[in-house]
């Protein structure tokens, strides 16, 4: 068996509130953003005791074949099925899955689900950022929580009337100067925008009707596509 007190020192119920309340200046969330990355790379960067720990589940694009039986038994006019569909009539997608499952590592711990609601802030006595939800916490490859993070940041910058890329930017710096060993590319954030479209679509927060979801949809499938394009580029767009 192994031990990582470490590791639930940062993913477990601290309190506070999670980054979709969050309201402030561009200061106040370049704030958040830069101690959420911080917080990030503390977890990547915990230390890894010995084989037995568990592993990451596989993002389900990389392998639509093992998606869940939950998946696999959804309507054709589904938010999923909207996915797969586009996952599966564009050659470009399907390249940067392959690169993913070609690139991932099992180096280090990442929370795997970094979804907007399981990041918690805390405000007092200091900020502080905490995880919830360690279901799919396990050792993998750190990229795929820094694509996640980018990608609520996108999703969040409209709820918090701001444009994404200054926090983005603040977001790597907390995460770079606290040693994240993460580092984003093109193809493994084409991945996560089709994951992260899933995600927006089921969101609660989403529930202002029809064409506001399917407008979601389009966003989300549209960033993975341009992704997607940028396939062997040495730089990925945020």
């Amino acid at each position: 068996m192994y031990s990582a007190p470490e590791l639930v020192a940062q993913v477990g119920p601290f309190g506070g509130a999670d980054l979709v309340q969050q309201r402030g200046t561009l200061a106040e969330l370049a704030q958040i953003c830069q101690t959420w990355g911080a917080a990030i790379a503390a977890l990547h960067t915990t230390a890894v005791h010995g084989p037995s720990a568990p592993l990451a589940v596989r993002p389900w694009v990389i392998n639509p074949e093992h998606r869940s039986a939950s998946m696999r038994t959804v309507s054709p006019g589904s938010v999923y099925s909207a996915v797969l569909r586009t996952y599966e009539s564009s050659c470009e997608l399907r390249v940067a899955a392959r690169e993913v499952d070609e690139r991932w590592t099992e180096l280090h711990w990442i929370h795997g689900n970094l979804t907007a609601t399981n990041v918690l802030v805390e405000h007092q006595p200091a900020l502080q950022i905490s995880f919830i939800d360690p279901e799919a916490v396990g050792i993998g490859d750190p990229a795929w929580d820094l694509a996640a993070a980018v990608d609520m940041i996108a999703w969040l910058s409209p709820r918090w009337r701001t444009t994404p890329q200054p926090l983005v930017d603040y977001l790597i710096l907390g995460y770079r100067r606290a040693g994240g060993p993460g580092r984003l590319y093109p193809a493994i954030q084409a991945v996560r925008a089709l994951a992260t479209a899933v995600w927006v679509a089921d969101s609660p927060y989403e529930s202002s009707g029809k064409a506001h979801v399917e407008g979601q949809l389009e966003f989300w499938l549209d960033r993975a596509r341009m992704y997607a394009a940028r396939v062997g580029c040495l730089m990925a767009v945020a």
